[in-house]
C-alpha cells in the first residue's frame, strides 16, 4: 500500500499530537501529588478570583508566629469552590469562626492547566480541639 504525501502529513501529524499528548500525561503523573503536609493558622481570607472563563478561590492562612513578628501567610487554593463541597463548607464555617484550624494539602508542581497561580491544593480542613471562640470586641 502506498502513502501519498497527504496521507503522510496526516500521520506526522497525529503521531505530534500522540506524542504531545504522552509527554503532558507522563508530565501530570510526575508532578501530581508531588508532596502532601498540613498547616495550622487562622483563616485570613477567602476571595474567588479570576476571569469569567476561568475562577478560581485564593485562601490565606496566618500561621502563628511568637507574635512579634508579622504571621507568615500560606496562599493554597482547592479544586472544586462550589458550596457543595464539604471542604468548601468546613473554610467558610472557620473564617466565619476565626478559630485555628489545620489544613491538610496537596502540592502539585508546574500544572499550566489551571487557573490558580497556588500549587497548593486544600484536601481536608481540622478543626484544633479546644480552641475558644474569639471574644467580641465592644
Amino acid at each position: 500500500m502506498k502513502v501519498g504525501t497527504k496521507g503522510k502529513l496526516i500521520l506526522a501529524a497525529v503521531a505530534f499530537v500522540g506524542l504531545l499528548a504522552g509527554w503532558q500525561g507522563i508530565r501530570y503523573w510526575w508532578y501530581h501529588g508531588y508532596s502532601i503536609g498540613e498547616r495550622t493558622g487562622i483563616l485570613r481570607k477567602m476571595s474567588v478570583k479570576g476571569n469569567p472563563i476561568c475562577k478560581y478561590l485564593e485562601g490565606e492562612l496566618a500561621l502563628s508566629g511568637n507574635g512579634i513578628a508579622q504571621p507568615e501567610i500560606f496562599q493554597f487554593s482547592i479544586d472544586d469552590h462550589s458550596d457543595a463541597n464539604p471542604v468548601m463548607k468546613d473554610l467558610r464555617a472557620a473564617e466565619r469562626d476565626g478559630t485555628r484550624i489545620t489544613l491538610h494539602y496537596r502540592q502539585d508542581l508546574k500544572s499550566w492547566y489551571r487557573c490558580t497561580p497556588h500549587e497548593y491544593f486544600i484536601t481536608s480542613v481540622e478543626k484544633m480541639p479546644g480552641t475558644p471562640a474569639p471574644t467580641p470586641k465592644p
